[in-house]
């Protein structure tokens, strides 16, 4: 494990001994800590626990790789690359993570069978590459050694009590008295953030629209929803324990996150969780775990999954889950991913959020270093960015809450979410494979533009379409719309929209399967050549043609992995490679 570092006991005014102190240690800490020690920076991580530990953010979703990718290549720290892929992450970091070779819903009635027409299924891409989920406490363990090779100092167990700053630089002071001189100090510790406690930095009450609360735990002996299945049921063009199983249900939804779902694995393991809106579901009087058990017993196909499941770590339940801000940035310091503000996991969107502050801070924050200037304006952008993508996850999922209230409204609300995914997608695809020829930072302008909305392309159709479902769904919200209505006009918009690459289905109400297969995204090709409107058929083309050309680089997949995991699931060669714990 990472070494500690001898505190000393400075007093106020003296000059700092260290560059940035980072608080927190989980995997955007330890990141950030690798690529700010990897350029130079002196660097000093406090954490109040150890390694390791449970953590729960498991999933990960193709913009997020492709940020760690772009982060990777920028801050030339290699070991982030190997997050990006799940063959990567088997054979250079650890054997315990899951795979994910889709995002699947399941909607379901209180006290009915789930409808298996009430489905969807978004598959990643494997023209692209396979996502993770990641078994937090070995990743997480593994990114801090990575930022101790950069020569990043670690010190665990140390609690920080007080903050202060003066023109010199900031003090940190710990739970046994002492202290810790610093240039800046980056606060990513999470909801118990130090700064954010001693400046009064949270919104009360918080700005966010969403509420939630969740229960959660990781447990063995989860059966495999297909397994429960009749041969001829939804039709799904992947398995559904392959991916991250989301079960929804008005006022909420649960995840099945398997770490045992493929043919090699080493970990038994599955992360559970249920978020639920307490206006919809009050408060139980009762354990978390009897809790859970009476909540799932009401949707009889959930239950059926978790018969014979057993919690191997004590439940978590948690209050209401939104905080924000008023501030993120200051002179001297700076809030990131948690420690600035959290709405909701649905959409595993926070190591995206997290990656995009550390793209963000990190060339910022060693300019002023090499400057000696800390002003709050050098910092504003980052901000900017925080906020926006809080406003903006908000946005997403209280609206996505909403819609689990009514099946056509979800069904039609996931479409334009799906299509917003896609485009921010192919915008950071064509982002790095242009920065990975160049190296040209000037290659990174449009989509830095663009990221506090989401990555959402600056092209007005779209935002407007986006902007009239937002206010649509909100309208059911406040009970000023009928969502049957809604939905109609939600689908009929989409439908009219010329700029949805036609290929994926996402405008066709008989489909559920949003896969792109090989074929699919030739025709999508074609199509953003010759039918598509010019500027949205430039971001598709480039979003496609600029990163499968790298498909085949040794630098970007681990081939020889990728196959090695093919073979594993062939019936006698695959036996040596497969794994006793193997679905």
């Amino acid at each position: 494990m990472p070494r500690s570092t001898r505190p000393t006991k400075p007093t106020m005014n003296k000059k700092p001994d260290t560059d940035v102190v980072i608080l927190g240690s989980g995997l955007a800490g330890a990141a950030l800590a690798a690529v700010l020690s990897r350029n130079g920076a002196n660097v000093l991580v406090l954490d109040a626990g150890t390694h390791p530990r449970f953590a729960i953010g498991e999933s990960t979703i193709p913009y997020t790789s492709m940020l760690m990718r772009l982060v990777s290549e920028r801050y030339d720290v290699p070991e982030i690359k190997y997050l990006t892929t799940f063959e990567n992450v088997q054979g250079k970091i650890a054997t315990t993570s899951g795979i994910k070779k889709n995002f699947g819903f399941l909607y379901h009635r209180e006290g009915d069978r789930q409808k298996y027409h009430e489905a969807h299924q978004f598959p990643i891409p494997r023209i692209t590459h396979i996502e993770n989920h990641f078994f937090r406490q070995d990743i997480d363990a593994w990114m801090l050694n990575v930022a101790v090779k950069y020569g990043a100092r670690v010190q665990q167990r140390t609690k920080i009590v007080d903050v202060s700053f003066d023109d010199a630089g900031g003090t940190l002071t710990d739970d046994r008295g002492n202290t810790y001189r610093t240039r800046f100090v980056v606060d990513a510790s999470g909801f118990r953030s130090p700064i954010a406690e001693k400046l009064g930095l949270r919104d009360t009450p918080t700005r966010m629209r969403h509420h939630s609360r969740s229960l959660f735990t990781h447990m063995v002996g989860v059966a495999n929803y297909d397994d429960l299945l009749p041969k001829v049921s939804h039709g799904h063009p992947t398995p559904w324990y392959q991916g991250t199983l989301h079960h929804l249900y008005e006022g909420g939804w649960a995840w099945v996150i398997p770490f045992n779902n493929h043919a090699r694995t080493t970990n038994p393991l599955v992360s559970v969780g249920i978020n639920l809106d307490p206006r919809i579901h009050p408060d139980f009087d009762g354990t978390p775990e009897e809790e859970f058990r009476a909540f799932i017993a009401r949707f009889p196909d959930i239950r059926r999954q978790f018969v014979n499941a057993t919690a191997v770590r004590p439940w978590v339940r948690t209050g209401r889950l939104q905080y924000s801000s008023s501030k993120t940035v200051g002179a001297r310091w700076c809030l990131t991913s948690h420690a600035s503000g959290f709405v909701d996991a649905l959409f595993s969107r926070g190591l995206s959020n997290s990656f995009e502050i550390i793209n963000a801070l990190t060339w910022r924050l060693l300019e002023a270093l090499k400057d000696d200037d800390f002003t709050e304006e050098r910092f504003e952008y980052v901000q900017r960015l925080e906020q926006g993508l809080l406003d903006f996850n908000d946005n997403l999922v209280a609206n996505a809450y909403t819609s689990f209230g009514d099946y056509d409204l979800w069904d039609t609300w996931f479409r334009v979410w799906s299509l917003g995914q896609i485009l921010a997608t192919f915008e950071i695809n064509s982002a790095y494979a242009k920065f990975l020829g160049s190296h040209d930072v000037r290659d990174l302008a449009r989509l830095e533009s663009i990221a506090p909305d989401g990555s959402i392309p600056a092209y007005a159709p779209a935002r407007e379409l986006m902007t009239f479902v937002s206010d649509r769904v909100r309208e059911v919200q406040d009970k000023r719309a009928d969502p049957k209505v809604a939905a109609k006009e939600i689908m009929a918009a989409l439908v009219k929209a010329d700029f949805v690459p036609p290929a994926f289905g996402l405008a066709d109400p008989d489909n559920r399967w949003f896969n792109a297969s090989p074929l699919k995204v030739a025709e999508t090709i074609r199509w953003s050549r010759n039918q598509a409107p010019k500027d949205i058929g430039a971001i598709v083309d480039e979003g496609l043609t600029l990163f499968i050309k790298k498909r085949l680089s040794p630098e970007e997949f681990n081939l020889t992995e990728e196959l090695k995991h093919i073979v594993a699931t062939w019936p006698v060669i695959g036996r040596k490679l497969r794994s006793p714990l193997a679905p």
